[in-house]
């Protein structure tokens, strides 16, 4: 009984691996475009609210935020302009309209010492 033997050979297998390695290249630069677009979308949203909320026009500031699909808390929280937290930046720059209606959004809030309770 004769039994044959499938082998790749050297030159198949160089062609494999240089399929393999430029098919990985490529979904890495994909990823690395589309995280770069992603980032650009963040950036332009970021600079709109702020200038928005710079404007004192709390109907501008409201189209943006909504525009983005974002709530008043989660800005008033977490948007950071020119190093200052939005409310900060908004009062900083004369805009006290915007800036008490991101202060409203967030409440009012306080700390209770509950080992002092007891």
């Amino acid at each position: 009984m004769k039994t044959t033997h499938c082998l790749i050979g050297e030159y198949t297998m160089k062609t494999l691996n240089m399929i393999a390695t430029c098919t990985a290249t490529l979904i890495t630069l994909a990823s690395a475009q589309v995280n770069a677009q992603m980032d650009q979308q963040v950036e332009t949203a970021l600079q709109d609210i702020c200038q928005a909320a710079k404007s004192d026009n709390v109907i501008r500031m409201n189209k943006t935020i909504k525009s983005y699909r974002l709530d008043h808390q989660t800005v008033a929280l977490n948007v950071v302009c020119n190093r200052q937290d939005i409310i900060s930046f908004a009062y900083d720059n004369g805009a006290s309209k915007t800036a008490d209606r991101l202060q409203r959004s967030v409440g009012e809030t306080q700390i209770t010492d509950l080992a002092m309770l007891k």
